[in-house]
């Protein structure tokens, strides 16, 4: 595998998706807690009225966070949101190199940890890809029927 950066691009159609014009938008933010807002918002509005726009913000919030807090040699994080028909699909993308995306349990009292659950429990499917230039964490969601 060579040292190449990762490429955002939109992903295979899904079956089950209505037919609508794409939507696609990428931006690359600072690994800084105070981008973690900024990256919700352009969530939102990339999104605007669509039905799943809320728990794609908050999932997009929760993975922007997680490289933010434990993707300690990395410098950036961007984020490509794509919409087809129903269908919501987030990369969240970091440069770093050290460390891999895993799974922690919380306890009831426990602040921190329950990032991953959320997005098992919200996201119709959601995986990672670890590569030399970085990680992606990526999940698809779609409004209940």
């Amino acid at each position: 595998m060579s040292g190449a950066s990762f490429t955002v691009a939109a992903p295979p159609e899904p079956r089950s998706a209505v037919q609508a014009t794409p939507a696609a938008a990428t931006r690359t933010f600072a690994r800084r807690a105070e981008e973690v807002p900024a990256a919700r918002r352009f969530v939102r509005n990339v999104l605007a009225d669509h039905p799943a726009a809320f728990d794609a913000e908050l999932l997009t919030c929760e993975l922007v966070t997680n490289a933010v807090q434990h993707a300690m040699d990395a410098g950036r994080v961007t984020v490509g949101v794509f919409c087809r028909g129903t269908v919501v699909h987030i990369d969240v993308i970091d440069d770093g190199r050290a460390g891999l995306p895993h799974w922690r349990e919380a306890g009831g009292h426990d602040e921190t940890g329950r990032g991953f659950q959320l997005v098992n429990e919200i996201a119709e499917r959601w995986g990672f890809l670890r590569e030399r230039a970085g990680t992606c964490v990526w999940f698809e969601i779609a409004p209940p029927p």
